[in-house]
């Protein structure tokens, strides 16, 4: 029987935390319309907690995911690729633009929501709970600006893997 030799490159471990640092930073994003809707339509009381929930994982999966992947990404770049390559352009801007988003736009909005939701689920009596007008349209804001970071995810995921225009 004959032995095989494998190599494992310092450029593949760094290419392996790259991609788990997408997966672990922004796999749970993709869950939040989810959990929100569950919260909303089910256990009302519990779309505060919910809401603080995704700000924490924002601040912390989201955010180290993306400097991971930003830091990785450069070394990535450095080792075998240049910054002319359009995938390259792509990823920086992709990574820049979501942690813009995450915390220019989601971040401050989803505390802005749990206080809101916070303030309605204590003004209602019982079970039930009557969201207001503000938290409606602020949770609506929300929910259309998501589809959009998850699809900068999904668009980058595909230039990275497919390299379109090398």
């Amino acid at each position: 029987m004959r032995a095989v030799a494998v190599a494992v490159t310092f450029y593949d471990v760094v290419l392996w935390v790259h991609v788990s640092a997408v997966v672990v930073g922004f796999g749970p994003t993709f869950a939040y319309g989810i959990w929100i809707g569950i919260a909303a339509s089910q256990e009302p009381r519990s779309v505060p907690f919910v809401l603080r929930v995704m700000h924490g994982i924002d601040k912390t999966f989201v955010t180290v995911g993306a400097t991971l992947v930003l830091l990785s990404g450069l070394y990535l770049v450095s080792d075998r690729w240049d910054f002319g390559y359009f995938f390259v352009t792509w990823g920086i801007v992709a990574v820049l633009v979501l942690l813009g988003l995450t915390h220019g736009f989601f971040g401050p909005n989803e505390v802005r929501a749990e206080k809101l939701a916070r303030r309605d689920v204590e003004a209602s009596p019982g079970t039930e709970v009557k969201f207001s007008d503000e938290f409606n349209a602020l949770s609506a804001k929300m929910a259309r600006i998501s589809p959009i970071a998850g699809l900068i995810v999904i668009l980058t995921m595909y230039v990275m893997t497919a390299k379109p225009f090398l």
